[in-house]
């Protein structure tokens, strides 16, 4: 692997004017080769007034044109979006993802004294014209649960959209990794499975994503957090060969990674990306080969290593205050090049960076 470029596909244009955080990035590419993005910016990190914007590219992420609103609406009370986008075999682009319902904007994300968070509602928007407009985003609810819907759905050969989240809290138990689905074009949806649950509950599966290819074959790749003894676990993948509706044991990939991410190669191969923030933290990409459900690395390279990077880890609330990259992505091209990104916080400013690579 060789990375060939890297680049800010969003960073704040006037940083001594005015408090403007780009996070949570998700890019797909369209047929006539434009990057379509979706991203969240505000005032900071976990602020209300977060909102997720439009972001477009002709020549594969090296520029972008300026930040426009996913919509215009404003709710009452506030809610901070975060949205990822994902093309349907239609054209229809949907946008799935939660919000968080932020009537104090002072209210920290997570209460300093009893770990609860606010509000979570699970919500989708519309685009049938490119991504140019896009329906107010509509909320749905999926057996009650708040779902950290933080990864991008997929669509199966089948037309059947799949997507991997949890439910996101911070009590010691009730955590499992789920796969939601929806079978009308994003209308409605119905939790199909658990790709993961521990015995007692007490690990939970942070910023899921997955991958499908062939006639059913799925992968999840998580980050998976022990609520018993607080602490990171290495990140975990699981397989299906139904198209979700079953999983086998998770399979400890031995990579002590948070946020990580996949697409799917060739055969049984697939490039991952891992955030490790713990130790010497860096951004890896690698190359994986899953015949026999294994996990075995062929391949990997950093695409930056640096120790101030790093984040504590002495309990979940400090961990998530301390976070300086994340939700790193892996899309391939319609040239064959790889797009990678992340959110990264440099020079006092959460950005969204970009990077080239061949394979």
């Amino acid at each position: 692997m060789q990375r060939t470029a890297a680049f800010s596909i969003y960073e704040n244009p006037d940083p001594l004017l005015v408090s403007r955080q780009g996070l949570f990035p998700g890019i797909v590419q369209l047929p006539d080769g434009e990057l379509l993005g979706l991203l969240s910016i505000g005032q900071a990190f976990d602020a209300a007034d977060m909102r997720s914007y439009v972001i477009r590219s002709r020549d594969e992420g090296l520029t972008w044109t300026a930040p426009v609103r996913l919509h215009d609406t404003e709710f009452d009370p506030p809610e901070q979006e975060s949205f990822k986008p994902v093309l349907l075999e239609d054209g229809t682009m949907l946008a799935t993802g939660y919000v968080f319902v932020r009537p104090d904007p002072l209210q920290p994300i997570v209460d300093p004294v009893t770990l609860a968070l606010p509000e979570l509602r699970t919500k989708i928007s519309v685009s049938t014209d490119r991504g140019h407009n896009w329906s107010v985003p509509r909320r749905i609810d999926i057996e009650g649960a708040p779902l950290e819907l933080s990864g991008p759905a997929t669509q199966l050969p089948s037309g059947r959209i799949i997507a991997a989240t949890s439910p996101f809290h911070l009590r010691r138990d009730g955590h499992a990794g789920w796969i939601v689905a929806s079978d009308d074009g994003g209308q409605s949806w119905f939790k199909l499975s658990e790709f993961f649950r521990a015995p007692a509950s007490d690990i939970h599966a942070w910023e899921c994503r997955l991958a499908g290819w062939g006639e059913g074959r799925v992968a999840v790749l998580w980050w998976a957090y022990d609520h018993t003894t607080e602490r990171n676990l290495n990140n975990h993948i699981a397989l299906s060969s139904d198209g979700g509706k079953s999983f086998g044991p998770a399979i400890d990939t031995g990579v002590l990674g948070q946020s990580s991410s996949l697409v799917h190669l060739d055969g049984e191969r697939l490039l991952t990306i891992h955030a490790q923030r713990e130790n010497d933290a860096r951004l890896v990409v690698r190359l994986v080969d899953l015949s026999e459900d294994m996990f075995r690395i062929e391949d990997e390279f950093d695409l930056f290593a640096d120790p101030a990077m790093g984040s504590t880890t002495i309990d979940m609330k400090q961990q998530f205050g301390s976070l300086k990259f994340g939700q790193p992505t892996v899309l391939r091209l319609q040239s064959g090049k790889i797009l990678a990104y992340c959110w990264s916080f440099e020079n006092h400013q959460y950005i969204i960076k970009g990077f080239h690579l061949t394979l």
